[in-house]
């Protein structure tokens, strides 16, 4: 993208985010859901697809720009993000690096218009951060697979309209080398969505345990059509996510550092704003170098 093409795209989804999502945070802590006009204008805003290839209706954001993207989309609730940082992160990079060209029209367009939302589907009760202990399984069956298996803590489940589903493909004793990929439609009969999580913290983004029973899924749904590269394929689409949500946090830490300054140019004691405290105003300068 151009670079003032891109500048405009940042000052707009700036004013967005601080002038209608920052001031509608309480209602989104309170409902736990991010308000539907908000995700109908994040889509018209190409927020569902940025990083996703421009030749399937992304955007088609480097990693810079995605970094300084998630700087401005981190002021406000992290809710917000995490209703399009799948599409764009985990599950979307996933499709556009290792999916077949089949896969990457038939999801990618959708997602980058916000009209499907995906699930990276790896968690489970003894298997997160380190795939190698994933038991979901899918097993060959004629022309195709039956999935069996569940999932855990899985970001936007209750939304998702498709799951990228790790399962082990080769024997528990090959441990990472043994996973696959599978693209998994949430209406495939066997698939089930529990009750959303209760979390202490983070409302409006939404998680919940995926079941798959006896899923029959057809050989086209195994992403890039090749069996026992799910590890790889879950560290290189993990490694940009990183990079994101490291980004969200700065762009958190600015808005805290914010709210900090303005607290103190109207908080007073002994008759004056604390903010004209020496002690108080070298807290924040510290604050903000460390940032």
């Amino acid at each position: 993208m151009e670079t003032d093409e891109f500048d405009a795209v940042l000052a707009a989804v700036r004013a967005f985010v601080r002038e209608k999502v920052v001031p509608r945070e309480n209602e989104i802590e309170e409902k736990d859901e991010i308000p539907a006009d908000l995700r109908e204008k994040a889509a018209a805003m190409g927020l569902f697809g940025y990083a996703l290839p421009q030749e399937y209706g992304g955007l088609g954001f480097s990693m810079t720009e995605d970094v300084r993207l998630s700087l401005e989309i981190g002021y406000t609730t992290p809710a917000f993000r995490s209703m399009f940082s799948i599409n764009n992160g985990v599950a979307g990079q996933l499709l556009a690096s290792s999916g077949t060209e089949e896969q990457k029209r038939r999801y990618l367009p959708r997602m980058a218009a916000g009209e499907l939302i995906a699930a990276f589907t790896l968690t489970e009760a003894e298997a997160g951060s380190d795939p190698s202990g994933i038991r979901t399984r899918a097993v060959r069956d004629g022309g195709g697979y039956v999935l069996n298996g569940s999932k855990r803590f899985i970001t936007n489940a209750p939304l998702a309209g498709v799951f990228m589903v790790f399962a082990r493909t080769g024997p528990q004793s090959t441990g990472a080398e043994g996973i696959s990929v599978f693209a998994v439609d949430a209406d495939s009969p066997g698939v089930t969505v529990g009750p959303r999580d209760h979390k202490m913290g983070q409302s409006g983004a939404l998680s919940a345990e995926v079941f798959f029973d006896d899923v029959r899924l057809p050989a086209s749904a195994l992403v890039g059509e090749r069996e026992e590269e799910g590890f790889r394929t879950a560290m290189r689409s993990l490694a940009r996510g990183r990079l994101s949500v490291a980004a969200m946090c700065v762009g958190l830490a600015g808005r805290i550092l914010d709210e900090s300054v303005a607290h103190a140019s109207v908080t007073r004691q002994g008759g004056r704003p604390i903010g004209e405290f020496q002690l108080v105003q070298a807290m924040l300068a510290e604050s903000h170098a460390e940032m």
